[in-house]
C-alpha cells in the first residue's frame, strides 16, 4: 500500500528536493491526487502527507517550495461532508490545489476537493 501512495503523489508532485520547479504540482490544475491521513485541526480539514509536496502556479503565494501538510474543503457540500467522515483515517483525495492565500488558510497549500475515499 505504501508503494501505492507513493507512486500516486509522484504522479503529480515532486517527492525529491522541492527546488526543482518541475516536478511540483501545478497550481489550479484539475485532477491533481494526495494521499496520507486526514485530521481536524481547530475546524480544518488537514491532509497529512508521508512525503513533502510542493506547488508551482502564476502568483506569489502558489509558489510553495515543499510541505507535508495540505489543509483541503469540499467542492461541494456533499464532497465535504464526505470529508469529515473520513477524518482519522488514510484517504486518497482528488482535486486542485492552490496556495495558501488568507490567514484562514491553516497550511501552505490548499486543495479543493471533488472526490475523496478512504483506503
Amino acid at each position: 500500500m505504501l508503494a501505492k501512495i507513493f507512486a500516486a503523489l509522484i504522479a503529480v508532485s515532486a517527492l525529491a528536493a522541492p527546488a526543482a520547479a518541475a516536478e511540483c504540482a501545478l497550481a489550479n490544475e484539475d485532477g491533481a491526487i494526495a494521499e496520507g491521513r486526514l485530521v481536524d485541526t481547530d475546524g480544518a480539514l488537514i491532509l497529512e502527507m508521508p512525503e513533502s509536496l510542493c506547488l508551482k502556479g502564476p502568483d506569489d503565494f502558489d509558489n510553495v517550495g515543499g510541505t507535508k501538510e495540505v489543509h483541503v474543503f469540499g467542492a461541494t457540500d456533499e464532497v465535504h461532508t464526505a470529508l469529515s467522515k473520513l477524518v482519522g483515517k488514510d484517504v486518497h483525495v482528488r482535486g486542485r490545489l492552490m496556495g495558501a492565500h488568507t490567514q484562514h488558510h491553516k497550511a501552505p497549500i490548499l486543495m479543493e476537493v471533488s472526490e475523496a475515499d478512504a483506503n
